[in-house]
């Protein structure tokens, strides 16, 4: 019962100038055969422009060694607009960034360049200052679309607010 009351909903009161940062272990993989998936942190803050518009900064690390294919590493940060849906106990998002993203294999040289992140995902207000969530990412390597294979990122969220 102290569960319930603890996970409880409340509703949120999100505004200009909010200020929310968290981070998460992330899971990561290009789902081919020839290249190891992997296991990550990432980290964002949000700067609240308006009720539902937000500048996002985020970044990423994560060390490809799980199954077969060849190992590397993936790092990546950016800058961009995130959209809040809704303001209310499950908030779900969207947001666009770009940034650099770098690649490093092991027998090969790194490659990095101009990255893209798109994100989509829900955070549960615990507390009007305390959330979880999850969010599913796609990156790019807008400098080399060729060359980089389509990426997917599966994130746990957990995070912070500060309202104004």
């Amino acid at each position: 019962m102290a569960l319930y009351f603890c996970l409880a909903p409340r509703p949120g009161n999100c505004e200009a100038w909010d200020f929310a940062a968290g981070g998460g272990a992330y899971y990561g993989s290009t789902f081919r055969q020839d290249q190891k998936d992997g296991l990550g942190i990432s980290v964002y803050a949000d700067l609240g422009l308006t009720e539902t518009l937000s500048l996002t900064f985020g970044g990423a690390y994560a060390a490809h060694f799980v199954g077969g294919g060849r190992a590397y590493s993936l790092t990546g940060a950016g800058v961009g607009i995130g959209y809040k849906i809704d303001t209310l106990v499950v908030v779900p998002f969207a947001a666009l960034r770009l940034g650099w993203l770098l690649t490093s294999f092991e027998d090969e040289s790194a490659s990095n360049g101009l990255g893209l992140c798109v994100t989509v995902g829900f955070d549960y207000l615990v507390t009007e200052s305390f959330s979880v969530g999850f969010a599913a990412e796609y990156r790019g390597m807008l400098s080399d679309l060729v060359g980089f294979p389509a990426y997917a990122a599966f994130t746990t969220r957990v995070g912070f607010r500060l309202p104004y």
